[in-house]
């Protein structure tokens, strides 16, 4: 490793971003890339469950945040800034999947025959273990996020104000009528 590379290391993220604001140089954002690519990773996958497009939706994170460089105005901290882009681009990307599975699904029914297979006892089996997943897939993908990020990613509600820039109270609230829906949609199961 050379001389140059040890000294990339060892600067704090800020510097890290000045250099790539004053100098565009690519080595100081490849440092930057290899501190959180795999967070990144780690948070896509939480919300695709797809390795392949977890990968895809990193790639598209990782490239907004290089763009993006130049607009960090350093009053958060980068790691703050990195998962507020992330969540919201994960967001997007979910609504957008949703939006397209919903007209699939209307293509499919339109399509679909009388000829329907039962389900067999190993599928039902499978859908109790799968109970809590397919009720956060039933929420909206705000509500699904705030519940992951508080209970999966063990975000504060401070924490979460600065990913969503949502108000405490706000917050509060969303996470309450989110827990409610989650409880309801497992009562009408």
């Amino acid at each position: 490793m050379s001389l140059f590379r040890n000294k990339i290391n060892g600067l704090s993220d800020e510097d890290l971003v000045l250099n790539v604001q004053s100098d565009g140089d690519v080595l100081y954002f490849e440092e930057i890339y290899d501190r959180y690519a795999g967070k990144v990773y780690q948070k896509c996958l939480s919300f695709t469950k797809d390795v392949p497009e977890a990968k895809d939706v990193t790639h598209d994170v990782m490239v907004k945040i290089y763009l993006s460089l130049n607009q960090f105005n350093h009053l958060s901290k980068l790691s703050t800034w990195i998962y507020r882009i992330t969540y919201n681009h994960c967001v997007d990307h979910e609504k957008k999947k949703m939006k397209q599975n919903a007209l699939e699904d209307e293509l499919e029914w339109n399509q679909e025959t009388t000829n329907q297979v039962e389900p067999s006892d190993s599928e039902l089996l499978e859908i109790n273990v799968k109970i809590l997943y397919d009720l956060l897939n039933q929420l909206n993908p705000m509500e699904r996020s705030l519940l992951l990020m508080k209970y999966q990613d063990g975000l504060s509600i401070k924490g979460i104000c600065e990913v969503t820039d949502l108000g405490e109270s706000a917050v509060k609230m969303k996470l309450k009528r989110s827990k409610e829906k989650l409880i309801t949609l497992y009562g009408n199961r």
